[in-house]
């Protein structure tokens, strides 16, 4: 991979966000909205409740927000590719897959600090919830290993988008809330009924989320839980790698690039 290609296209991605009215505006909207519908929700059930769920719900929906726009932004950006006919034009330049991949990874993560900081400012203004109350080195954990599975399904569904084209490009906003209410964002695994639980327990979000409730009501936060969210994540992340690969490779035998849709 060479560099200074990688910085040719955040600098595209920039120059397109910065002229790109929803580009912006999905950044701000969305996140402020989720606080103030959520906030006000819980704010309500505080008060009819001895037990404070404000800061468990907003914890968990400002971390959320990590895996939302990194793994939205990866396939967003590549479809903008598709929508502006430039995806052929892109392959036939020196630029690798593996550097359009890293230059949308770190696009992403960027527009998730962005949200990130968005959203912490507006938990504390309005409901006095800070999200550095939780042990920092927890913090790293958790945002590190819903960054790395978020790219991992940002380059599945890109994946798919290479091998069927922008005609999918519903998953590109569904598949995320797909997966939501089996990561146990706002709730205890426990509260799943059993064939829920199944699935939650393959997913490396529901041990995070987990974590994230240890730490915000001071009780132990499990490692060996986040070990093995760590593990089904590099897991995750090689069989996905090698499916982008084998898509890409597709498209390009079958001249999808080339191809109006």
């Amino acid at each position: 991979m060479k560099f200074h290609r990688i910085k040719g296209l955040l600098w595209n991605y920039y120059y397109f966000s910065l002229n790109s009215l929803d580009r912006i505006f999905d950044v701000f909207y969305w996140p402020i909205v989720d606080i103030l519908i959520w906030g006000f929700m819980t704010t309500y059930i505080k008060g009819i409740s001895d037990f404070n769920i404000v800061n468990l719900i907003l914890g968990g929906l400002i971390l959320w927000v990590f895996l939302w726009r990194s793994s939205q932004d990866i396939v967003t950006y590549l479809l903008e590719h598709y929508w502006s006919r430039s995806l052929y034009h892109l392959f036939v330049t020196p630029v690798s897959s593996m550097e359009m991949i890293t230059a949308l990874a770190i696009m992403g993560i960027f527009r998730s600090m962005i949200s990130f900081v968005v959203l912490s400012i507006f938990a504390y203004l309005f409901y006095q919830f800070n999200i550095f109350s939780v042990n920092p080195f927890h913090f790293m954990l958790f945002v590190s290993l819903l960054t790395l599975f978020a790219w991992g399904l940002g380059l599945l569904v890109s994946s798919l988008v290479f091998r069927w084209g922008s005609r999918i490009q519903v998953l590109a906003w569904s598949t995320i809330w797909i997966l939501q209410p089996f990561s146990c964002v706002f709730y205890p695994l426990s509260t799943l009924p059993p064939w829920a639980m199944k699935i939650a327990s393959l997913l490396p979000t529901t041990y995070v989320f987990e974590g994230l409730r240890a730490s915000l009501t001071g009780e132990p936060v499990v490692y060996s839980q986040l070990l093995f969210a760590f593990i089904l994540v590099i897991i995750f992340l090689m069989v996905v790698s090698l499916f982008l690969i084998k898509s890409i490779d597709s498209a390009k035998k079958k001249g999808s690039f080339a191809k109006p849709e």
